[in-house]
């Protein structure tokens, strides 16, 4: 347990631990990642089911299609490893921003993703509902953790969090690959800003619709655009299209 000390700003002088014991530290974990016996990367991540984030991060970084395609997955400390089918699958992502002369970046090949195409979309009650259902699940939000969590209509299906947000989208992704859930008739609710990163992985997963209660990028936007991701940020009430507004419907 960290111990702490607390001075307000308003008042100036020491508080008791006593008085903050909602306040706390979360553990990041150094992970080194190995596939068919090949470091893939070193990467920090929170406790909890590393299989989850595991199937995930393989999904979203191309290494596999479906999960019949891993073979076994092991868990040890400071390390997971993972044999596929494919023996000669190479480590090495898809990367979808490209280098320039020196190493620079030039721009990003959204030629390497997927479009989406379908014609889903979702009304506007459906996700204020599922938002709502969210917000009162009391472990989820206290967490102080970033939470990527699944929906289907006004369903709210699974939820999982992380100390960063490709990680806690990759763990959502996991999970619901694991239980064989249908993410191209999900969306997804998120409390992190929406990156490039975020839609590269929604629309290898074949998400069709993300949307946060933090903030999106325009770059972010701009993929979503030429890709056919909806993405929307709710504030005050307000839900606010910045992509793909057919989406969602009223």
């Amino acid at each position: 347990m960290i111990f702490m000390n607390f001075i307000t700003l308003s008042h100036p002088h020491s508080i008791t631990q006593g008085e903050f014991e909602d306040f706390r530290t979360y553990d990041e974990i150094p992970t080194a990642i190995f596939i068919n016996g090949r470091h893939l990367s070193t990467l920090l991540l929170a406790p909890g089911d590393q299989k989850e984030y595991i199937t995930g991060f393989l999904l979203t970084e191309q290494h596999i299609t479906k999960k019949e395609e891993i073979e076994s997955i092991r868990v040890e400390k400071n390390r997971i490893s993972i044999i596929t089918t494919n023996i000669f699958t190479s480590p090495g992502p898809k990367k979808t921003i490209l280098s320039g002369c020196g190493g620079a970046v030039s721009y990003i090949d959204t030629g390497k993703l997927p479009i989406l195409s379908s014609n889903f979309s979702m009304s506007e009650n459906a996700i204020e509902d599922c938002i709502r259902k969210i917000h009162s699940e009391k472990e989820i939000c206290s967490y102080g953790l970033v939470f990527s969590c699944l929906c289907q209509e006004d369903r709210f299906l699974l939820c999982r969090c992380d100390i960063t947000d490709d990680q806690s989208l990759d763990r959502m992704i996991g999970a619901a690959f694991t239980k064989e859930i249908n993410l191209t008739s999900s969306f997804c609710v998120c409390s992190a800003t929406i990156t490039s990163e975020s839609v590269r992985k929604c629309l290898i997963a074949g998400i069709p619709l993300i949307i946060t209660i933090g903030y999106c990028t325009s770059l972010a936007v701009e993929i979503g655009r030429k890709n056919g991701l909806g993405i929307g940020v709710v504030h005050d009430e307000t839900i606010m299209i910045y992509s793909t507004p057919e989406r969602i419907s009223r």
